[in-house]
């Protein structure tokens, strides 16, 4: 019996050790199938109290097929994108709004049936400064990340 609940506890600790090896260690390629050529980003305000956020947008050329971008990774937030191509050019633009949404408060629960909780900001697996950003891509399937560092403050604009 003591055998197995030694052998058991080495399962459990090597488990535990693999597992702590993934945290905040992504694997960020030094050479990219990509070039950027411009990285910037500005904070913007809306008309509406509190309605504010951050927009980043990346410009860059490619040579290969089959790359996909899905995320840029900048100031402690996981920004989506969509990229925008153009025969070899990209543009990768990622916007964050502070704008929280409308809820229905009411006595009566069935009032405030279609609310959704909130979404909670998580932790992105890179240390980054705040000049740096990290872009996640793919080619034919398998992601890779590929730090970019120098990512420009532009000044703020205000929208009406």
């Amino acid at each position: 019996m003591n055998h197995i609940t030694k052998t058991m506890g080495y399962i459990v600790l090597f488990a535990l050790l693999l597992n702590f090896t993934n945290c905040k260690t992504q694997s960020i390629q030094q050479e990219a199938p990509f070039t950027i050529i411009e990285k910037s980003y500005f904070k913007w305000a809306g008309g509406k109290k509190g309605d504010q956020g951050t927009t980043i947008k990346l410009v860059g050329n490619f040579e290969t097929t089959n790359l996909g971008f899905s995320n840029i990774y900048f100031q402690n937030y996981k920004y989506k994108v969509i990229p925008e191509l153009r025969g070899n050019t990209f543009t990768l633009i990622g916007n964050r709004s502070s704008l929280k949404k409308d809820i229905n408060m009411s006595g009566n629960a069935v009032d405030e049936y279609g609310n959704t909780p909130p979404e909670l900001d998580k932790e992105i697996p890179f240390d980054l400064q705040k000049d740096e950003a990290v872009i996640e891509y793919s080619i034919n399937g398998q992601v890779y990340f590929h730090k970019v560092a120098g990512v420009k403050q532009l000044e703020t604009v205000y929208y009406p």
